[in-house]
């Protein structure tokens, strides 16, 4: 499948196949990404990373590599790449409460506050889980020009979510349609589907990517997918008081 120039949503053409696909698996120490559209203030975990996040991290990888011409040639296949991630057979999740300092801009413009700093702090609660096995995720490419890039910037993914959500690499390797299909995979919400229900994001598939519109900033929101509809975990997530404990089916 070739490149073809971006046509209006009226007009776009039916979705192709990927003509191939790259299989990456990583082990996580903890996992923490906030569901979009939810409080910062109060992050809650979905177990698993947006498809945006993987595909934004693939450029950060490139980027601390130093290799910013790489990560200007993987941002236009950005929203062209299939992304399906496999949970782990079960993780859980706890609450960690955290204060963010924010630096005034006079130090002695505030007084001490309770710990005995001049700089003030802002209550957060984070989600983090705990898987109990790796995370697999499959890339799919409209076409194998882009390939080498992608495995090298799987390769060298630190983190997924947020940057104490680190990873490492076991593996990154091609594999055939037979060995993707099949899979217990998130899925978009439709009738009559059963799993739990978690918020994530994408870029829109008509995007026009250049690596200057994923600086901080400079984001364009006609760029991104919100989770309508939402994404739905292969699973059940239970909860006990403030822990919730996911199990996936398949």
């Amino acid at each position: 499948m070739k490149l073809v120039p971006k046509k209006s949503p009226e007009t776009q053409p039916p979705k192709l196949e990927p003509a191939v696909w790259v299989k990456a698996v990583y082990h996580l120490h903890v996992f923490h990404y906030r569901m979009p559209e939810t409080a910062a203030i109060a992050a809650i975990t979905p177990f698993v990373p947006s498809p945006l996040t993987v595909k934004m991290a693939m450029v950060a990888a490139l980027l601390q590599k130093g290799e910013k011409e790489k990560a200007k040639q993987l941002a236009p296949y950005l929203p062209q790449m299939e992304i399906r991630i496999v949970p782990p057979k079960a993780a859980f999740s706890f609450r960690a409460f955290m204060r963010y300092r924010s630096v005034p801009a006079v130090e002695s413009a505030g007084g001490l506050d309770e710990s005995g700093s001049f700089y003030p702090s802002r209550p957060h609660t984070r989600e983090y889980a705990l898987l109990s096995d790796d995370l697999t995720v499959f890339i799919g490419l409209p076409d194998t020009s882009s390939c080498s890039l992608v495995e090298e910037a799987l390769k060298n993914i630190r983190y997924l979510g947020c940057k104490d959500s680190q990873v490492w690499c076991r593996k990154v390797e091609k594999v055939g349609n037979a060995e993707v299909e099949g899979q217990p995979v998130i899925t978009r919400l439709s009738e009559g589907q059963a799993g739990s229900v978690v918020l994530l994001a994408d870029f829109a598939p008509q995007s026009v990517l250049k690596l200057e519109d994923l600086i901080p900033g400079k984001r364009k929101k006609e760029h991104y997918q919100l989770p309508n509809p939402p994404y739905v975990l292969p699973g059940k997530i239970k909860t006990s008081w403030r822990t919730k404990i996911f199990f996936r089916t398949g």
